[in-house]
């Protein structure tokens, strides 16, 4: 697929998906990764820490909501806990099947910078990722 906006283009990012479904996660870093991202996978929350852990603090971190054992939004409430040199302020964006207005309104309030829906729309999501990394960098600058 032809890179045709550097919107679309995610060059030089760290990602960390965090999606249960095994098809859907990796479709999903193979289209980040398509457009030049960096991509880290973890098909649970306890498994993103375990990324965090050991690992640099990626970019951004897109994660689905409906999980089993914690779902996103614990994903999202233990990142906000940390402190911001240990990734507490990475952006978070949030794809879900979820629909109803209250469940963006939840998402919101537990700690996520965005809420898409599912299906993902690709080139939806990697302007967000961009808005929401640029957003990020702008409030580190002094």
């Amino acid at each position: 697929m032809p890179q045709t906006g550097t919107m679309r283009c995610l060059c030089s990012l760290a990602i960390l998906i965090v999606e249960d479904d095994d098809d859907a996660r990796e479709l999903m870093q193979a289209v980040l990764e398509q457009r030049g991202a960096t991509v880290s996978a973890a098909e649970s929350v306890a498994r993103a820490f375990e990324l965090l852990r050991h690992g640099a603090a990626p970019d951004v971190i897109v994660s689905d909501i409906a999980m089993p054992d914690e779902d996103g939004f614990m994903l999202a409430r233990r990142v906000r806990a940390l402190p911001a040199d240990s990734g507490g302020q990475t952006p978070i964006i949030a794809v879900s099947a979820y629909a109803a207005s209250s469940d963006r309104v939840r998402a919101l309030a537990a700690g996520f910078d965005r809420y898409l829906h599912k299906p993902v729309d690709f080139d939806e999501l990697s302007v967000t990722i961009r808005s929401v990394v640029v957003r990020s960098d702008e409030q580190r600058s002094p």
